[in-house]
C-alpha cells in the first residue's frame, strides 16, 4: 500500500471514530427528549379529562403510580435518565479514545513495539493473521484504557505517539473534570451513586484540591447529575472535535516516523 493510501485509510479511520460519538450522543439527546415528552404528555392528557378515554385514564394512573413508588425508592425516573445519559456518554467517548488508539496501531504498527503478545490459537490453529493483528491491538489498547484514569489515556496521545498539539486540545482543568466525572460514573456503576471511602481517596489521589464537585461520604450524587452529565457532554464533545483535528493535522508525520523507524 502507498504511503498516502495508508494516510487516507486512517484519516478516515479517525472520522469515522468521532461521527460514532456524535452519534452516540445524539441517540443520548433523543432518550432525554423522549422522557421530558412522556411527561408532558401525560400533563396534557390529566388538563383535557383523559381525552374521554378509560384506557388512557388507567394508563395515566399506572404512570403517576410507578413514578410514585420509584421516587419512593430514593430514585427518581429522572434520576434513571441521567445515570443513563452520564455512563453511556462516558462510555461513548472512552470508546472514541479505544477507536483512536487503534486506528493509530493499525494504520502504523511499528508504534506497537518490536515484540508483541501473540494468541497461539489465532496464529497455529485458526491461522487467521488478520484476527490476530486486531487481537493483538485490541490488547494493547484495552490495557491502557481499563488500566489507566482519563488523565493518564488521555496523555499517552503525546507520550507514545509525540502528537504535540494534543496539550491544546483539553486544558488540566478539563482533565481534571474527566477524571472527576470518570469517578462518579463508577460509583453509579457499583455502589448506586452513593459515595464511599473509595471515592473520596481516590479523588485526593488524582485531584487533590482540584475539585469542581465536592461530596461526603454516604452521600448520593443524585442531585448533581443534570450538571454532572452536561458537563461530560460538554468537555467530552469539545475534546473529541479537538483531538480529531489534531491527530489528521499530524497523520503525514505520523506516517514518516512510522516508514523511518527501524
Amino acid at each position: 500500500m502507498t504511503n498516502k493510501y495508508i494516510i487516507s485509510k486512517f484519516e478516515n479511520e479517525i472520522r469515522r471514530a468521532a461521527n460514532d460519538f456524535k452519534q452516540r450522543l445524539e441517540q443520548q439527546r433523543f432518550f432525554q427528549v423522549q422522557n421530558k415528552l412522556l411527561k408532558k404528555l401525560h400533563e396534557e392528557v390529566k388538563i383535557i379529562g383523559y381525552c374521554n378515554s378509560k384506557e388512557i385514564r388507567e394508563l395515566s394512573l399506572e404512570y403517576e403510580d410507578f413514578y410514585r413508588k420509584l421516587s419512593e425508592s430514593g430514585r427518581t425516573y429522572e434520576n434513571i435518565v441521567e445515570e443513563k445519559n452520564l455512563i453511556d456518554t462516558y462510555s461513548a467517548f472512552e470508546k472514541f479514545l479505544f477507536d483512536c488508539f487503534y486506528s493509530i496501531y493499525d494504520c502504523f504498527p511499528k508504534f506497537l513495539g518490536d515484540k508483541v503478545s501473540v494468541n497461539i490459537y489465532d496464529l497455529f490453529i485458526d491461522e487467521n493473521v488478520l484476527l490476530c493483528k486486531k487481537n493483538i491491538i485490541e490488547l494493547k489498547v484495552k490495557n491502557l484504557i481499563q488500566s489507566n484514569n482519563i488523565i493518564t489515556i488521555l496523555s499517552e496521545f503525546k507520550k507514545g505517539f509525540s502528537i504535540k498539539t494534543i496539550d491544546d486540545c483539553i486544558s488540566d482543568n478539563e482533565k481534571n473534570i474527566l477524571c472527576e466525572l470518570s469517578l462518579v460514573r463508577n460509583l453509579v456503576i457499583h455502589n448506586n451513586g452513593v459515595v464511599n471511602r473509595i471515592h473520596i481517596e481516590q479523588i485526593k489521589k488524582f485531584l487533590k484540591e482540584n475539585v469542581k464537585y465536592s461530596f461526603r461520604e454516604g452521600e448520593t450524587v443524585f442531585n448533581k447529575l443534570g450538571d454532572l452529565v452536561q458537563d461530560l457532554k460538554d468537555i467530552s464533545t469539545v475534546t473529541c472535535e479537538r483531538l480529531t483535528d489534531a491527530i489528521i493535522d499530524d497523520s503525514i508525520r505520523l506516517q514518516k516516523y512510522h516508514e523511518d523507524k527501524g
